[in-house]
């Protein structure tokens, strides 16, 4: 992604694309979108299935939806959830079928995960730092973790710090101060939560190796 993302600059730079030109991309964007909602809806359940930062979304859903910050939120947490469900079950059955099928004339299977591990599974994806969402769905659905624990505790571990861009962006696009401290402060406090588990975690590891 960083490769990418340094590619896509210096292909934009040697376009002549400059800091203006992004910008009225942006806004031309925020007008076709603002006037077509259905359509940010159906990218913000799609495409984070995909190589496409799910970050840059809420932003644009908060800057589209900058004056109802509060049905921008449960619109980005619908979308969010459906993802995550629609890239679970294709990993699950189609995915994980497939590779079955390859490995079916070879002597290797499809590990496990230890019975009681679902949890702690769930949560080393979510919380590792730099693992994009889209793989830890497909990781996740892969292994076949139960649906019922799978779909809670993600979008406990992810809903906040989004429900915090998709805030601040909204408040600062409108320049509305509230929502903007709201937003900033739902991002600090689940920053915490996430370096909290993070170490009860790591803790917990250290424990079972003495």
């Amino acid at each position: 992604m960083l490769v990418l993302g340094i590619g896509a600059v210096l292909l934009a730079w040697r376009m002549g694309v400059d800091g203006a030109a992004l910008k009225s991309l942006w806004k031309q964007a925020e007008s076709f979108l603002m006037n077509r909602p259905w359509l940010l809806f159906a990218g913000l359940v799609v495409l984070p299935g995909l190589p496409v930062p799910t970050s840059a979304l809420l932003i644009l859903a908060g800057t589209v939806w900058r004056d109802r910050p509060l049905v921008a939120c449960a619109v980005c947490l619908t979308a969010l959830a459906l993802n995550m469900t629609w890239t679970y079950w294709l990993a699950a059955r189609a995915g994980r079928g497939l590779v079955e099928k390859l490995l079916g004339a070879t002597a290797y299977r499809v590990p496990e995960l230890p019975q009681g591990n679902d949890l702690r599974m769930i949560l080393i994806l979510r919380l590792t730092p730099g693992l994009p969402l889209f793989l830890q769905n497909y990781l996740l659905g892969f292994l076949r973790v139960p649906f019922r624990l799978y779909l809670p505790v993600s979008m406990g571990c992810t809903g906040l710090i989004a429900s915090g861009v998709v805030l601040s962006t909204a408040g600062v696009a409108d320049g509305n101060l509230m929502p903007a401290l709201t937003g900033v402060a739902l991002i600090v406090v689940g920053w915490v939560i996430v370096q909290t588990i993070r170490q009860r975690l790591a803790g917990r590891d250290s424990d079972e190796i003495k």
